[in-house]
């Protein structure tokens, strides 16, 4: 299992959401999920900054997601709604008390 902490510099929440919508439930045929996804700050234009915590089953079935042609239909999309992204992937998972 790998976990993948994504950063999402957002251009305009709305359109994030109407991507999220169509690549959350795609993500699900790559045994992918999103584990949890807040919003660190909105700004009064729409835009702002959003974090997901993401679970993969291993890194070829990430890789096969973002590659996969049905995603890349969403391209636009997320373009429009998404001015960058910071990835961090971790295969090592630890559990505290």
């Amino acid at each position: 299992m790998i976990n993948i902490l994504v950063t999402l510099e957002v251009k305009n929440f709305t359109l994030l959401s109407e991507f999220e919508n169509k690549a959350v439930q795609f993500m699900h045929s790559h045994s992918g999920r999103i584990v949890k996804a807040f919003e660190t700050k909105r700004n009064d234009d729409n835009s702002g900054q959003e974090i997901h915590l993401l679970e993969f089953p291993s890194m070829d079935a990430f890789d096969a997601y973002r590659s996969d042609s049905v995603l890349l239909q969403y391209a636009a999309l997320r373009n429009e709604a998404i001015e960058s992204t910071s990835i961090i992937i971790s295969d090592k998972s630890k559990e505290y008390e």
